[in-house]
């Protein structure tokens, strides 16, 4: 019997019906469940090049490393306010951006002009002028000594008016105002107006209030120079005050004396010297004002006392000694009278 002939039609048939799945669905390609691995470098080479453009260092990021361009001078900064009557701070806080915010060394302010000195990179020393709304360069004989620098901003300018008001009734002359702000003495930067011709220079804080001239005979006074002068100190070997102001001497090491002064309108200054007190030190927290005032009181001056207290009599307590009109006279810390006693 003769094998079967199948023709090629057929068998193409055949073949096509035996891939057809039983349930009519596409047939797909068959999905390997091993990871794909993308072969790498060793970890010293260096990655593929890159077709997109870098990118671009942030301005802080910049700023970390190199200084801000200095924008071109001179330029314009309108204000429409005067400089006594709010401009000055915001002409400061101008000139300070354009600086690089700076540390600063020295600010001046008058009624048409206002310099800000500041120490830029390198230590040198650079002065910015705002003047009738133009911001320039500007000369200065100010050298970099090591002194204090400052934040212009946080100082209150926003009524200058007002400083220079204030400084006209005590310093008795509003010829040629300036306000300065520099160190007035080392690590100590506050706010002055001097006059042209020269006057009294009147101190102020950095909020704006004066640093007034306390007087020798209210509570109030005595409390505030006394507090002043021993700055917090649990230990003065003297203190008091004299008609040129306030005043203590206490230890700040092994071997060295403090004196501390506080003057008419003037912020306080100290000065220091190697050497020992014959004194026992005491807390000038013992000391009651009040007391004070009241002894003072009791021998009523038209000049005013001169009130000292130490150890020198080498009691319990610190004596308070007096002298009024020439009459010195003694008590103790409650003032309770001791000049019979100490006689």
């Amino acid at each position: 019997m003769n094998p079967t002939r199948w023709s090629p039609a057929l068998l193409a048939v055949m073949l096509l019906v035996s891939c057809v799945p039983a349930d009519g669905s596409t047939p797909t390609a068959p999905t390997s469940t091993s990871p794909i691995t993308t072969p790498t470098g060793s970890a010293s080479s260096p990655p593929p090049p890159s077709s997109s453009p870098a990118a671009t260092p942030s301005r802080s990021a910049q700023a970390s490393t190199t200084p801000e361009p200095t924008p071109s001078l001179p330029a314009e900064f309108a204000v429409s306010e005067s400089i006594l009557d709010g401009g000055a701070a915001l002409v400061v806080r101008e000139l300070h951006e354009i600086s690089g915010l700076r540390p600063a060394l020295k600010l001046d302010i008058s009624e048409n002009d206002v310099t800000l000195t500041v120490l830029s990179i390198g230590k040198e020393v650079r002065s910015y002028r705002w003047r009738d709304g133009i911001i320039e360069l500007a000369e200065t004989d100010v050298e970099y000594l090591r002194q204090t620098s400052f934040w212009p901003t946080d100082f209150e300018l926003g009524n200058v008016r007002r400083i220079f008001d204030v400084a006209a009734l005590l310093g008795t002359s509003s010829n040629g105002q300036v306000l300065q702000v520099v160190e007035y003495r080392p690590g100590r930067v506050y706010m002055s107006v001097t006059t042209t011709p020269e006057s009294n220079t009147i101190f102020f804080r950095k909020d704006g209030t004066v640093f007034r001239d306390l007087g020798r005979s209210s509570v109030a006074d005595i409390r505030d120079g006394l507090t002043e002068v021993a700055g917090g100190s649990r230990q003065v070997y003297k203190i008091g005050f004299d008609g040129n102001g306030y005043y203590a001497e206490l230890p700040v090491g092994e071997g060295v004396i403090e004196r501390r002064s506080r003057m008419a309108h003037r912020p306080m200054f100290s000065s220091q010297r190697s050497g020992t007190s014959s004194m026992e030190s005491f807390d000038p927290r013992l000391i009651d004002p009040s007391a004070i005032a009241e002894t003072i009181a009791a021998h009523s001056s038209s000049a005013g006392c001169n009130v000292q207290i130490d150890n020198s009599f080498e009691r319990v307590q610190p004596v308070v000694t007096y002298q009024c009109d020439g009459e010195t006279f003694h008590s103790d810390l409650r003032g309770t009278d001791l000049t019979n006693q100490l006689r």
